[in-house]
């Protein structure tokens, strides 16, 4: 695209500068490329030189960030911009030709939950034979052909990349998992949403935003500073009840509940079995019965959600509900694992003290009369106040422990076991295996075979972040490996 087309600017008027790319990241920076240099504590001149070395046409930056451009000697263009963030955004749109009627973009947020949701809504959009584009965590594509996994909430450059890409292969819809990080640094600006989703609020990313309330300031934003033609709020929660008291005046509202009968789409008559569950959904367009292989309770509610984005009337809504018994799990959460003579064996991604919690205490609803193992542990240089709250819930519903290494990063793994072990009020059914390979092994001996084993915090990761280094592991590859499957 020519400069002058993508920048209105005297300037430019007379450039024959044909732009190539677009990046926040001077290493990515290719020949014609838009380098946007945002404010940073690092030097600056390292990131301007790189980018002109690798190609750059032209550097925006911020006017409050103080450059002398004239030591450069005219090797690369400079603009100066109000609001950096502004522009990338408004730029990636136009350079991508993005236009507000082009997909519907759902945006999906709260502690936990969001992959799950924007793995289902696929699943449901599959059934009806339509393609959806899913941006999250496992990665982005057309459903189920996932990949590049990075932040849960890339750039607005990288956002609106997908969202073109997905365009050009016809989805007609994406899927977006909206973190509070990607909220509270603008990575989401200028997206246009069709639905906006919230699923729950509980203790995490508190390193970053230091208090529950600050956290939660920055979730509603989602709600109350985009706008969007539907809203689906989960409102078994506090924090779910305060964004519907916020928004409750709204005509586009939904609500969602496994508690409230009052509710848009509500669950009743719950049966928790060993191989899944059945329950009754109650919408306006009747109350239907639904069997699913799916665990717990967490799982019911995902599946509210993903039915009252995606069904718009009865005759879709009796589509998917006929189908209902299709949708499988989503990778990395409540896998299960079943060998003759060992232990039932689950994988699950929960690490936070809510999410851990629905896990073990659904776990004993499918099998009441089982005792449970939990393999776990915490990880480094992240919300160190969750870790006592964690083991509180795990020493409380668990009848065996072993803690492990989880992502340790940059922090001793000595300390953050005794975080964890300051929750525990029964000191004798722990122990402790800082190799994670080894202390699943153990929860997986022959003698547990009786047992159900929880092995929680890093669902389908591939790798162990120790150090500065990422060192290949995965949990499904070494339970399989064990149990022969």
């Amino acid at each position: 695209m020519k400069l002058q087309d993508l920048i209105n600017s005297k300037i430019f008027l007379h450039s024959k500068i044909n732009i190539s790319g677009l990046s926040e990241n001077s290493k990515e920076i290719k020949k014609n490329y838009i380098f946007f240099l945002k404010d940073t504590l690092k030097t600056k001149e390292s990131y301007i030189k790189e980018a002109i070395q690798k190609g750059a046409s032209l550097i925006i930056y911020c006017k409050n960030n103080h450059i002398d451009i004239n030591k450069y000697n005219d090797s690369c263009l400079f603009y100066k911009v109000n609001n950096i963030n502004e522009s990338m955004s408004n730029l990636a749109r136009k350079f991508y030709k993005i236009k507000k009627l082009d997909a519907k973009i759902i945006g999906i947020t709260g502690t936990n939950g969001k992959t799950s949701v924007s793995d289902f809504i696929g699943q449901l959009k599959k059934i009806k034979k339509e393609k959806c584009g899913i941006i999250g965590t496992s990665g982005s594509g057309i459903y189920p052909n996932l990949k590049n996994k990075e932040l849960t909430t890339p750039n607005i450059i990288n956002i609106n990349k997908n969202i073109r890409s997905f365009i050009n292969k016809d989805a007609e819809t994406i899927t977006m998992e909206v973190s509070s990080h990607g909220i509270d640094q603008n990575r989401i600006r200028g997206v246009e949403f069709d639905t906006v989703v919230f699923t729950n609020l509980s203790q995490d990313h508190l390193d970053y935003h230091k208090t529950m309330s600050s956290y939660f300031n920055v979730k509603v934003k989602l709600f109350t500073e985009y706008k969007s033609k539907k809203k689906i709020i989960c409102i078994d929660g506090t924090y779910g009840k305060k964004i519907y008291n916020i928004l409750k005046k709204e005509n586009n509202l939904l609500t969602v509940s496994i508690n409230n009968n009052k509710a848009d789409y509500y669950a009743s008559d719950i049966n928790f079995l060993d191989s899944g569950i059945n329950f009754n959904i109650n919408s306006k367009y009747g109350k239907r019965k639904i069997s699913t292989k799916l665990y717990g309770k967490f799982s019911i509610i995902n599946l509210l959600i993903s039915i009252a984005t995606v069904a718009s009337n009865k005759k879709e809504y009796n589509l998917l509900i006929d189908n209902i018994g299709k949708i499988k799990h989503v990778n990395g959460r409540m896998n299960k694992y079943n060998s003759k003579g060992r232990p039932i064996t689950f994988i699950d991604f929960a690490h936070t003290p809510e999410a851990i919690n629905e896990v073990l205490i659904s776990t004993k609803k499918h099998f009441i009369n089982k005792k449970i193992i939990t393999v776990f542990g915490c990880g480094g240089n992240r919300d160190s106040l969750k870790r006592k709250l964690m083991g509180k819930v795990v020493s409380n519903n668990s009848d065996k422990i072993i803690i492990t290494n989880d992502n340790p990063r940059n922090e001793e793994p000595k300390m953050i076991v005794n975080d964890i072990i300051s929750g525990f009020k029964d000191l004798t059914k722990y122990k402790i295996i800082f190799d994670r390979k080894k202390a699943i092994k153990k929860a997986l001996e022959l003698k547990n075979s009786e047992n159900i084993v929880l092995i929680l915090g890093k669902g389908n990761e591939e790798f162990q972040i120790v150090k500065n280094k990422k060192i290949l592991h995965s949990d499904d590859k070494v339970v399989k490996k064990i149990l022969k499957l």
